[in-house]
Order: structure tokens, then C-alpha cells, then sequence
């Protein structure tokens, strides 16, 4: 790592880090909207996970000030490792995520950081947030179906009751942009290389799992932009195994006992989007395995319907649309 922020002899209340791979066209802007924050207790630490240093450039005019640092991995380590040695290396005792393509407004620390300051039980604060296009366009229609899908236009201001049951369930808090947590409770030795993308909701069951409150604040403060360089567009045979590892690893935890049925049926629905992915690239042989598994787990009759597709010849499987 490298050009690391000169640090002050105060540690910051919130560390901020900003991760980026290899895209760099909406960084400046997701820094300039950390640096803007009306919070002003706070350090910006921009994570570059390229292996080559492509960040650099744009953050060269923001490293003159002390609350900004720009650390660059020789190698990629992965989102998950890479975010897990910034958190351990913040000097923050609160932490929010910022992906390069998203931004805040001026006062989402300003909002949320003194729920976490004024009850030291609650674990992470939390907001709506709305939808922008690559342009950075509001998308009202699309805020509104997303706040309604994730379970926020219905919820509650403050506390939440059951913080796990809002994880499982609806994957409700927007952890990467749209959240404030506190370091302690994040057990960092648990935050997996495995977890890969999902980084953010594994993130929310460990704070869960922490025993830490939940509150939401429901003004939207920050803006998560759709474009065509997102993960969710990408397609591989492997993209939904961290969800097999995340499900698997918290039926082994045994932390949430009243969730235990509900973590197996979403185990099993994982099981079977790998074992589809597998399938519509032609890697039969795992497909097949993972499907079994799916079966097993959810005693459901579709991984068997498709295990049987799998013999078919892949013309058919193709016209038979086997794509999610």
C-alpha cells in the first residue's frame, strides 16, 4: 500500500474507504461527496484493488489533504480481503463503505452517525437511498421499486425488531453506500476471501450476529448508480457460490436459531442458481453434484427437475431456457 494519509494524532470518529477495481470514470465524484461531508470527524481512505495503481491518477489532486489516503494493492486481493485489511487498518471507531460508481449527500454521516454515537448497543445506522443512471439522473421510479423490494419503503423509523430476519429475508441494508457501522463489532477473522462480491451483506448477518442494534433513518441520502460495468451484470458458473459459502458458514454458526429452517431453504436456493449457472455453461459434471445438493437441502422439486434436463442435449437445454 502506499500514500497513505499523513494521520493526526486524534483518531478519527469514522473512517470512510472508497473501494475501487479497475473502473475509475465515477471515482472522483464518490470522493468529492466524502470529502464534502457537513461530518467533518472523519478520514477518507481510497482502496485500489486493481494490482496496478489505476486509481492513482485521480486521487493525486485530493492526497495534499490530511483526511485523505490512497492505498494501492500490488496485487488484487479480492473485494472482501482487500476491504478487510482496511478495516483493520481504519482508525475510525465507525466505518462506511463507498463503492467508486456510487455517491453520498452532504449530510448522510451528519444523519447517521449520531444514532450509533448516542446508544453504544446499536451496531449499524442505515438509510434509503435512491437510484441514479450512469449519468448520475435520478430514476424516482426505479427508487421507488427498490425501496418497496428491499423492504424499506414499509419499515419503521428507528430500531429495528428483528435485524436478522430483515437481512435473510430482504437484504435490506444497503451496507456498501448507504450505511454506518461500528468496527468493534465486526468480527474481522470471520469476513472471508469466500464472500467475494457479497461482501456487503455478509457484512450485515456478522453485525447481526454481533448482537448489535439496527436503526434506519428513512430520508434517501445517498445515490446508487446503474450502469453496464456492474457485477450483478456480469455472468459466470461460479458468481453465486459465495451465497452457498455465506449460508453454509451461518448453518455451521448456529447464531441465528429461530432462522435455522429459513437459512436452509435459502441455502438450497443458492445451491441451485450454481448448479443452473453451471449447467448453462456447459459444466455438466458439477452442475449435476450441486443440484443433488440443492435437492437434499430443500427437498424441493425443481433441482431434481433440472438434474434430469442436464442429460438432455444442450440444443434442447438451451431452447428450454435454462438462463436465470
Amino acid at each position: 500500500m502506499t500514500d497513505l494519509a499523513s494521520e493526526s494524532p486524534k483518531p478519527p470518529r469514522v473512517s470512510v474507504i472508497v473501494t475501487v477495481y479497475n473502473r475509475t470514470g465515477y471515482l472522483e465524484q464518490a470522493i468529492v461527496s466524502a470529502l464534502n461531508q457537513t461530518y467533518a470527524d472523519r478520514e477518507v481512505i481510497v482502496v485500489d484493488d486493481s494490482g496496478g495503481g489505476v486509481a492513482r491518477e485521480v486521487c493525486e489532486t485530493y492526497l495534499g489533504r490530511a483526511l485523505i489516503g490512497y492505498r494501492a494493492h500490488t496485487r488484487t486481493l479480492g473485494i472482501a480481503a482487500g476491504l478487510r485489511e482496511a478495516i483493520r487498518e481504519a482508525r475510525g471507531t465507525y466505518i462506511a463503505v463507498l463503492n467508486d460508481d456510487d455517491f453520498w449527500a452532504p449530510d448522510f454521516l451528519a444523519k447517521l452517525v449520531p444514532r450509533l454515537e448516542a446508544d453504544g448497543s446499536i451496531a449499524l445506522a442505515f438509510c434509503d437511498h435512491w437510484i441514479v443512471d450512469q449519468s448520475g439522473a435520478v430514476d424516482t421510479s426505479a427508487t421507488d421499486d427498490n425501496s418497496r423490494r428491499y423492504g424499506r419503503a414499509q419499515l419503521a423509523p428507528g430500531l429495528l425488531q428483528d435485524p436478522a430476519r430483515f437481512i435473510f429475508q430482504l437484504n435490506g441494508v444497503p451496507l456498501a453506500m448507504a450505511a454506518v457501522f461500528r468496527k468493534s463489532a465486526v468480527r474481522l477473522e470471520l469476513l472471508a476471501d469466500e464472500v467475494s462480491g457479497a461482501y456487503d451483506f455478509w457484512i450485515s448477518c456478522l453485525l447481526a450476529g454481533s448482537g448489535g442494534g439496527f436503526t434506519y433513518h428513512p430520508e434517501r441520502l445517498t445515490f446508487y448508480r446503474v450502469h453496464g460495468q456492474m457485477e450483478t451484470a456480469r455472468r459466470s458458473p461460479d458468481k453465486a457460490e459465495n451465497l452457498v459459502y455465506i449460508f453454509s458458514r451461518l448453518l455451521e454458526l448456529g447464531w441465528f436459531t429461530s432462522h435455522q429452517e429459513f437459512l436452509k431453504f435459502r441455502l438450497g436456493q443458492a445451491l441451485l442458481a450454481v448448479g443452473k449457472d453451471q449447467m448453462y455453461f456447459g459444466h455438466l459434471g458439477p452442475a449435476r453434484a450441486l443440484l443433488y445438493r440443492a435437492f437434499l437441502t430443500s427437498a424441493h422439486w425443481k433441482p431434481i427437475a433440472l438434474w434430469l434436463l442436464s442429460f438432455l442435449p444442450s440444443g434442447i437445454r438451451r431452447s428450454l431456457a435454462l438462463a436465470r
